[in-house]
């Protein structure tokens, strides 16, 4: 799947990121915070090696990885 663009609106902003970490998948702001390196996850997405989901709320972009693979990846020393 590599990176799937999503354009959302404001009033569905927060039904979609409940439906994401529902789905699996967690924010590059709190994984950066817990110590993984939000550039390098990004260059493993565009290379197809992880899911992402690239979320576009109007004029602002938000990233989300899937937590398993980004977890592996941080064990493997690739992020």
């Amino acid at each position: 799947m590599a990176i799937k663009k999503v354009e959302v609106d404001r009033r569905d902003c927060q039904n979609y990121r409940n439906y994401l970490k529902r789905g699996g998948y967690i924010s590059a702001s709190y994984l950066s915070v817990s110590g993984l390196d939000a550039i390098r996850l990004k260059k493993l997405a565009i290379q197809g090696r992880l899911d992402a989901v690239r979320c576009a709320i109007g004029k602002s972009v938000r990233w989300y990885y899937c937590e398993k693979q980004a977890e592996l990846a941080h064990l493997r020393g690739e992020a």
